[in-house]
């Protein structure tokens, strides 16, 4: 059953009143799938624009598996000037 350690920073931090989570699962996960389930288990995501997962400081394709035990962090919709 993998586990998987997700850091928070800005809106999601804020929203989830934590600066990181952890997600069990039954099976190893694909980014987009995790995604889908953090989004399912905390509504307050759901309705975040551009909201994407970053894996070992990268942001993988939707199809890239997510192994047990790697730097996953939830990074949320940011402006720029």
């Amino acid at each position: 059953m993998p586990n998987y350690r997700i850091l928070l920073f800005g809106l999601t931090r804020d929203l989830l009143q934590n600066k990181e989570i952890v997600v069990s699962t039954d099976k190893i996960l694909t980014a987009s799938q995790l995604l889908d389930q953090l989004k399912s288990n905390y509504p307050s995501l759901a309705n975040l624009p551009s909201l994407r997962i970053a894996a070992e400081h990268h942001f993988p394709e939707a199809n890239f598996i997510l192994q047990e035990g790697m730097e996953i962090a939830l990074i949320p919709p940011v402006s720029g000037g």
